[in-house]
């Protein structure tokens, strides 16, 4: 009778995470059909370890193989836990991507800004405790020979039924997998100097000076310069009679890898598989110039990045981690490189800027110096905590202001024909609709794709160009189409440009802009 009582103890234990998945998710708003369909999943699994452990006689044997399949699947389960109360949704391959493409500092600062002290308490005692479980006790319940194989043939078919759906283990496989032959297959293109797709390619330039800023996680809800309450751009807000601000330019994703892959590329959403066609550095390096891409962001992560792939088009490359691997440097870092880089020879050059900008763990992307907004924050989400994050970020971004401010005014007194452009690479929720910081697609909200997109120019710019940047600042662009916009502003002429793509162009055509799962950004808009 004891060993039935304990047998029951048990399984109500090894029951409570996969309740406690379905109870997340009910909280969340899943529907009944899925949460019924997760949890036939994780206790077909769960009984047939429980089952196959059963088979084995001999208690060592036993001990070993139960710690094999069930440390793992705990595991599992306590990841989906997070995920579901973190983010409000499961893993998918967007953020399996991002994971992949993740290294040491950048893992840190997540765990640092979305997991809590008791998160590890939890998961932790719960393992320590099956792990007793699996040493101390002994149930000796006796299950009828007869009935195994019904069992484990009707635990077969409902794992066979859920497992390509909605496992974890292999959605990471498959994934990985993807992952890996993706970055081969653009390797062999992108990381090329010049592209064979591009004919034609021409820049008349005798001299020029060009600086594309690519920025990090900068909602231009947060921006001063943008309208946001707080002073977050004072030195931008200083030049900015000589700025053009446009208004309502998005990101194609709400993660670097999957946004650049498109900004850099000739990929959209209609047509991804174009990146593999070229790069506005390749365009860049068979227009003449002469090519530089300057990082605070890692090369590498576990394996080489997606970006980096993309960066090594260009001739000269320069990463702060290469050499200050042991700490971690704000983006000011980058300044005396630029002014070397403009210092350099070479007649026409185009330097792309990749900074750490306002990435999660915001506290670190600015020094001490920085740590100005201190006071309540407005937020309809009043809790200390949050208070705490939103001036965190709102320092990053002021800190950011410094930075774009110090190069414009870099490359202003190299008295050049030169232009600056700067944007980030996506956007960033930081408590504005939801009860939320970060960027994740199974929330995806507005703040997460709104970025800035500032153009500065100089007077020997001006002298040759025909754009005229007022007429343009209302323009609803994403920036997907960024290449084009890109050619043109840089005065690259190339049989493949579209006119209509160009936020530049006369010709500008406004087209949908589709983000997440065919969703029309513009539509929501106005929902709202």
């Amino acid at each position: 009778m004891k060993n039935y009582k304990n047998c029951i103890l048990i399984i109500i234990f090894l029951l409570l995470p996969i309740l406690a998945i379905s109870g997340v998710m009910f909280i969340n708003d899943f529907s009944l059909k899925i949460i019924a369909k997760e949890l036939l999943f994780n206790s077909a699994i769960l009984v047939f370890i429980v089952l196959t452990i059963h088979f084995i006689n001999k208690k060592v044997l036993k001990n070993i193989l139960s710690l094999i399949l069930l440390i793992p699947f705990y595991s599992i389960l306590f990841v989906k836990i997070f995920t579901l109360t973190s983010f409000f949704n499961f893993i998918d391959n967007a953020v399996l991507y991002t994971v992949f493409e993740t290294n040491y500092n950048e893992l840190t600062g997540f765990l640092n800004s979305y997991s809590k002290w008791y998160h590890v308490l939890i998961a932790s005692t719960y393992i320590f405790t099956l792990i007793l479980l699996i040493f101390k006790f002994n149930t000796n319940v006796k299950v009828k020979h007869t009935y195994y194989i019904e069992i484990i043939v009707l635990i077969c078919i409902a794992i066979s039924y859920r497992f390509y759906e909605r496992s974890l283990s292999l959605l990471t496989f498959n994934t990985y997998f993807e992952y890996k032959t993706f970055s081969a297959e653009i390797s062999k293109d992108i990381s090329k100097s010049t592209s064979k797709y591009f004919t034609n390619v021409s820049n008349s330039d005798e001299e020029a000076l060009y600086v594309v800023i690519i920025g990090e996680s900068t909602t231009r809800n947060n921006m001063g310069i943008y309208g946001y309450y707080r002073d977050t751009n004072p030195n931008l807000n200083k030049v900015k009679s000589e700025l053009h601000l446009f208004k309502n330019v998005i990101s194609p994703h709400i993660q670097t890898i999957l946004s650049l892959d498109k900004v850099l590329s000739m990929g959209d959403y209609d047509h991804p598989e174009n990146n593999k066609l070229g790069t506005v550095i390749q365009l860049a390096n068979q227009a003449g110039f002469e090519t530089y891409w300057l990082s605070n962001q890692k090369p590498i992560g576990a394996y080489e990045s997606l970006v980096s792939l993309y960066a090594k088009a260009n001739k000269n490359k320069f990463y702060v981690s290469n050499i200050y691997e042991d700490a971690n440097k704000y983006d000011e870092i980058l300044l005396p490189k630029l002014k070397e880089t403009i210092n350099q020879e070479a007649s026409k050059k185009m330097i792309f800027l990749h900074l750490e900008g306002s990435h999660i763990s915001y506290h670190t992307k600015y020094p001490e110096s920085f740590n100005f907004f201190t006071d309540e924050p407005q937020t309809q989400f009043a809790t200390v905590e949050t208070h705490q994050i939103i001036n965190e970020y709102d320092n990053s971004v002021r800190y950011n202001d410094f930075i774009v401010s110090q190069i414009i005014k870099t490359v202003k007194n190299a008295n050049k024909n030169s232009y600056v452009v700067y944007f980030s690479d996506h956007g960033e929720e930081v408590f504005k609709d939801y009860e939320y910081f970060g960027h994740h697609e199974s929330i995806g909200s507005n703040a997460m794709f709104e970025i800035p997109f500032i153009v500065w120019t100089s007077d020997k710019y001006k002298e040759k160009s025909k754009i005229n940047f007022d007429n343009q600042l209302e323009r609803k662009y994403n920036l997907e189409d960024f290449i084009y916009s890109f050619s043109e502003i840089s005065r690259i002429k190339f049989d493949q440009f579209q006119p209509t793509k160009s936020v530049f162009n006369t010709d500008f055509q406004f087209k949908k802009r589709i983000i997440l799962k065919g969703v029309n950004y513009d539509e929501r808009i106005k929902e709202k």
